[in-house]
């Protein structure tokens, strides 16, 4: 099977990572609805929300830091699945240095580099009261997926200029 190009595993990973957003962005729609509406139960200061079609339920601590913990995660979460399948439908593309390609790179690397720490220390202090540093591996890692990001995204920068001269030259 081929990488890049269409019918290849790029193409498979933009529908996978394209279907995951949009299923993600369904459930947070549902799960703000269900919250405005009050549709859930609360036992013991703790919320039971049933997830329609599947059987199952969310549950967790009926405080709005938790809410609130729970909505910004998501969010960082459909805009990082989305902004990786625009990528994947950009090489997807039988030119792989192409403007979208680089375009979502930059859009990715701001996402990881500005908002994802933002994002982790508004949770972890002012939202969640947190005093520890236990779990400051998921910042390390967000800063390692961020600095191969920031090199991806020079390497296809470049590879799109150079791929541009080349064209013209012809």
């Amino acid at each position: 099977m081929k990488i890049f190009g269409p019918k290849s595993l790029s193409a498979f990973f933009y529908y996978i990572f394209r279907s995951i957003s949009i299923a993600l962005l369904a459930f947070l729609t549902y799960m703000e609805f269900a919250f405005i509406t009050n549709r859930f139960t609360v036992k013991d200061s703790r919320f039971d929300m049933q997830i329609p079609l599947t059987g199952s339920s969310v549950q967790g601590d009926y405080q709005f830091s938790d809410i609130l913990t729970i909505t910004l995660t998501l969010i960082f979460g459909i805009l990082l699945l989305y902004l990786l399948s625009n990528i994947f439908k950009a090489l997807k593309k039988t030119v792989i240095f192409n403007k979208g390609i680089v375009k979502n790179l930059k859009l990715l690397t701001v996402l990881n580099l500005i908002v994802g720490p933002i994002l982790y220390f508004l949770i972890h202090y002012p939202i969640m009261h947190k005093t520890e540093f236990r779990n400051v591996h998921n910042l390390i890692l967000l800063v390692i997926f961020e600095m191969i990001s920031l090199f991806l995204t020079y390497v296809f920068q470049k590879g799109y200029t150079v791929q541009s001269e080349n064209d013209l030259t012809i």
